[in-house]
């Protein structure tokens, strides 16, 4: 009860400490959903001991269906597209279990890193599907059961509310049998085979709860900043989110979620103070008057 006592207060907490800040309530909204991202990594690294670096096309793809499929067939529409994504997260991420986890450590994480490779350059390249280096804009958020979702503070709610089930989810599965056998192939992989445990099944449950639920996470940043792209299916932001988890504290259901935090407050703030400063102190180009 404790890790649920503490997240709601942080939920309920945070959109106005960032704005006594001087941030914005999209940094809040950002806040939560990059730590349902890093918490669903979390249960790879953290309790399986797989470390990815590739989770970041997970986050596109999410990102990418829920676009798609409210442009293509469920115009105007939150939940269909919604429930689409994650049937095709859940498709999707079967078969990528069944391929990555034939192989074991850091034979694991350099194809995880190709996938996320091949992800960007399919995302960036096709153009006519993706949008390129454009990418697909022009998502909408509708009413949902009477929530004008086009209101950021209502938004910011229903994020809020998706957080604090994932967290409530994740607290009974790292609980549960399953996420005790994770854990001790964490520990020792070879003595829980020999105990009878099927460890490639287990750990192919945990890569695709962990995949789906990071595409979740894209779906619900997709419909917060209203466009998709290729970004965050690059190599760069899957480092990203492996480094949130680490700063929070692996083998900690609420770690990665505090390292979320911390990312967005510090490391980028402090970024673009740097690119400020860099193009304040630019050297300007003299331009000669003209006769």
């Amino acid at each position: 009860m404790k890790h649920l006592a503490i997240t709601a207060a942080a939920l309920v907490v945070l959109p106005f400490a960032l704005l006594a800040g001087g941030l914005t309530l999209t940094s809040a909204t950002d806040v939560v959903i990059f730590a349902i991202a890093c918490m669903a990594l979390n249960v790879l690294v953290g309790y399986t001991g797989l470390v990815s670096f590739g989770h970041g096309a997970w986050f596109g793809i999410g990102a990418y269906a829920a676009a798609l499929t409210q442009r293509h067939w469920f115009a105007g529409s939150v939940l269909w597209p919604t429930l689409s994504s994650l049937a095709l997260l859940l498709v999707a991420a079967i078969p990528i279990a069944f391929l990555v986890l034939r192989r074991r450590g850091v034979y694991f994480s350099l194809l995880t890193l190709a996938f996320t490779a091949l992800t960007y350059a399919i995302a960036f390249r096709w153009t006519a599907f993706t949008g390129g280096e454009n990418g697909l804009g022009g998502v909408t958020r509708a009413n949902w059961l009477g929530l004008d979702l086009e209101n950021r503070w209502v938004y910011y709610a229903v994020v809020a509310i998706t957080g604090f089930l994932v967290v409530l989810a994740l607290r009974r599965f790292h609980r549960s049998p399953i996420g005790t056998v994770l854990v001790a192939i964490r520990e020792n992989e070879q003595r829980a085979q020999f105990v009878g445990y099927a460890t490639r099944r287990y750990k192919q449950v945990a890569y695709v709860l962990s995949a789906v639920l990071t595409g979740f996470a894209g779906v619900l940043f997709a419909f917060h900043h209203r466009f998709a792209s290729a970004d965050p299916t690059a190599i760069a932001f899957s480092g990203e989110l492996l480094a949130m988890v680490i700063i929070g504290g692996m083998r900690n259901l609420l770690g990665p979620a505090l390292g979320a935090l911390f990312f967005i407050l510090f490391v980028l703030r402090f970024a673009v103070r740097c690119i400020y400063r860099v193009l304040a102190n630019r050297p300007r180009r003299r331009v000669a008057a003209s006769d």
